[in-house]
């Protein structure tokens, strides 16, 4: 499964944000979902070998983990104010979604849990490789921060463990642009890999 972490620094940590306002009482939650809608769909489907785990890190009480998984979400719109909704939805703890988790759980935390499963990490950088010249693991898990970017101290923290930075070219992307191109690319290396026999 392809994992991708964002750090949002500012979206936050209960559910007394307005869908009306995402950018402002959500603390940047429209770009949250269009994170979460570009990890997760495509045309007509979903990305059922994909999930994405948000950082939350911002008031009332951080840090919270908000995960999506593709092979499990249901009833979930490619919208932001759908998404939006439903993560309100599972910080007030109202309704359940099997592709939707919250968790208590810091970002290093969470670095720790999936390192301990054995996972490699890949951080984008813009002095990275470029990952056109990269190999990639199976199951790898991509590491990026949001409109800020990520906190130096944990992107230090992710090079503890078995990690490889990368670049997506010279031209800074949005966040959720960014999980389009890896999906782009990593799409690019299936279809291209030699069939055997």
């Amino acid at each position: 499964m392809k994992q991708f972490i964002l750090y949002a620094r500012k979206a936050v940590t209960s559910p007394d944000f307005h869908l009306d306002d995402l950018p402002g009482s959500g603390g940047r939650m429209d770009l949250v979902a269009r994170c979460i809608c570009n990890a997760l769909w495509i045309s007509h489907d979903l990305r059922r070998d994909s999930c994405i785990h948000v950082v939350a890190c911002g008031s009332p009480n951080p840090p919270v983990v908000i995960s999506f998984y593709g092979d499990k979400l249901r009833d979930v719109s490619p919208d932001e104010r759908n998404i939006a909704a439903w993560i309100k939805k599972a910080l007030a703890l109202k309704r359940k979604n099997p592709g939707i988790n919250i968790r208590k759980l810091s970002f290093q935390q969470l670095i720790e849990q999936l390192a301990a499963e054995g996972k490699m990490f890949y951080i984008l950088h813009e002095k990275g490789r470029d990952i056109a010249c990269v190999k990639l693991k199976a199951n790898p898990v991509f590491v990026l921060g949001d409109h800020i970017g990520l906190p130096k101290k944990e992107e230090k923290f992710v090079e503890r463990f078995e990690h490889e930075k990368i670049a997506l070219g010279t031209t800074s992307y949005l966040a959720s642009q960014c999980i389009t191109v890896l999906h782009y690319e990593l799409d690019k290396k299936i279809n291209h890999a030699p069939v055997g026999i």
